[in-house]
């Protein structure tokens, strides 16, 4: 029992320190974005367009339909992102990222890299593979 209340602390504390240098570095380029408008950004960046809907089922975003459509229009808003009607589903909405949001995009996924190199810095290809297995086999079975 220990090992595992052991473990999990470890997980989450790696995915929070990892969490707060991506945003601190987005905070040193100016960047004020909650964690909710970031995932949704990556969202739509990973999808190229996404329905609005699909977000609520997205780990770590999974919301109240009122809470997700707060943070999306937020977002078109601001400019990041840009909202339509879907042709086949007239009840749907479709997001794309405008150009700010692109460009929003590109600095998250350079953050990211940026905590990928500090892991490439710290661990050998083989060791991450063995560290990514051995996580991927524990998510699976719980």
């Amino acid at each position: 029992m220990y090992i595992q209340s052991e473990l999990s602390f470890l997980c989450r504390l790696v995915a929070l320190k990892s969490a707060k240098r991506h945003h601190d570095w987005l905070e040193q380029q100016g960047v004020t974005l909650s964690s909710e408008q970031a995932i949704t950004i990556a969202a739509v960046a990973d999808k190229g367009e996404l329905r609005q809907g699909d977000l609520m089922g997205l780990p770590y975003l999974a919301s109240e339909k009122s809470k997700v459509s707060r943070v999306v229009q937020g977002l078109v808003m601001e400019g990041y992102i840009d909202r339509r009607d879907d042709i086949h589903d007239r009840r749907s909405k479709i997001l794309t990222l405008s150009e700010k949001g692109q460009m929003m995009a590109d600095m998250m996924s350079q953050a990211e890299s940026n905590n990928k190199l500090i892991l490439s810095s710290l661990l050998s290809n083989e060791e991450m593979s063995s560290l990514q297995k051995a996580l991927e086999k524990i998510v699976r079975a719980m």
